[in-house]
């Protein structure tokens, strides 16, 4: 088994939603407990993703660009994942 594996079933998908051509995924880190919102966007190609505090993942799903805007990802990075 690679490490490649091993790091990719410590993630837990725990919710995905889509709007239009927009995806929001959250995923949980069972070995760090923390979380992950990636934000994909199928007609452009961009990606979003940020790292969450484990009490912060609720609110960072449901409002992604804001979570990231709030923890310094840049206007143009957003944009692009929109």
């Amino acid at each position: 088994m690679s490490s490649r594996t091993c790091e990719r079933s410590r993630l837990l998908e725990l919710a995905r939603r889509e709007q239009g051509a927009v995806e929001v995924t959250l995923f949980w880190d069972r070995g760090t407990g923390s979380a992950v919102v990636v934000v994909w966007n199928w007609s452009s190609g961009g990606c979003l993703q940020v790292d969450v505090e484990g009490a912060r993942a609720g609110y960072a799903y449901a409002h992604p660009y804001a979570y990231a805007a709030a923890r310094g990802v840049p206007a143009s990075d957003i944009a692009r994942a929109a």
